[in-house]
């Protein structure tokens, strides 16, 4: 399919994992693509393999940690193109931490990464395609864990939650704009992020058999929700989350970690398996 043909879309955090996916999954949809992350040498990686297959893209590097980089990136864009169409706001950050243990800066580099960093990404992309007045689409890369309990996670689970809303204001003030603003929660996800938990001995076996699909997911199962909402076939959705867990959460959250509440006080925290196997 060639649904992108002639737009312009832009990837936060495009250099790996979930944005490298979609970056290719949008460029053969026929999308320019402008690729942003810190990750210099991810972003030479990346353009170099689309421009090998013959894709049209660019990067463009900047830090979600620092509004500063953001503006000036979207300045420098604005200077080389007329207008954007879509817009996935997916660079993040998260580690795992006790709530008692976790402090202040690893809390305060959740929201600015994942929240501030992403208020001032959307909102650069919004006044753009505003001002092209083109319409255009923007998607937030959330989590499951943004709705449902997720232990060891409260820093990334409320910075994540904090978009829901985020999303959902934009999308009815942004509306007459014609601009339409949607939200994904991927499940457990074969990335960098997770693949030293799935790489626990069962554990990825446990995440599979705990899924109604069988399986976690890919960069591929998301790319393919994004490339929906980005393009013409979902011009009447706004406003919504599209959970893409392979029905992971039909029976609540899957747990990466579980403790013992017999033990009074601070328990200890072991990676979660079932069917049959110990936690480790």
């Amino acid at each position: 399919m060639r649904r992108l043909e002639g737009h312009t879309v832009l990837i936060t955090g495009g250099a790996s994992g979930i944005g490298e996916a979609t970056a290719g999954r949008l460029a053969e949809e026929g999308a320019h693509i402008l690729i942003a992350d810190r990750d210099q040498d991810g972003l030479a990686r990346l353009v170099g393999a689309l421009e090998a297959a013959g894709r049209r893209v660019e990067a463009a590097h900047y830090d979600q940690s620092r509004p500063e980089t953001i503006t000036a990136m979207f300045a420098s864009l604005r200077q080389r193109h007329a207008r954007l169409d879509a817009c996935f706001v997916n660079a993040g950050y998260g580690r795992y931490g006790e709530f008692l243990s976790v402090d202040l800066g690893d809390w305060q580099r959740h929201i600015d990464v994942n929240l501030t960093g992403s208020f001032v990404v959307a909102q650069e992309a919004a006044r753009w395609m505003a001002d092209a007045g083109n319409g255009g689409a923007i998607i937030f890369n959330a989590s499951t864990a943004a709705a449902h309990e997720c232990d060891l996670f409260a820093a990334y689970a409320a910075s994540k939650a904090g978009l829901l809303m985020l999303a959902r204001t934009m999308a009815s003030e942004l509306g007459s704009f014609r601009i339409r603003v949607n939200v994904i929660l991927p499940g457990v996800i074969a990335t960098a992020m997770t693949k030293g938990l799935l790489s626990e001995e069962n554990y990825a076996e446990t995440v599979a058999a705990e899924t109604p699909l069988g399986r976690f997911g890919t960069g591929a199962d998301i790319a393919a929700a994004v490339a929906f909402l980005a393009s013409d076939d979902g011009a009447f959705v706004t406003g919504t989350t599209l959970v893409i867990d392979g029905g992971q959460t039909l029976h609540g959250y899957p747990r990466w970690f579980a403790a013992d509440y017999r033990e009074k006080g601070r328990p200890l925290w072991r990676p979660y398996l079932v069917n049959g196997h110990k936690m480790a």
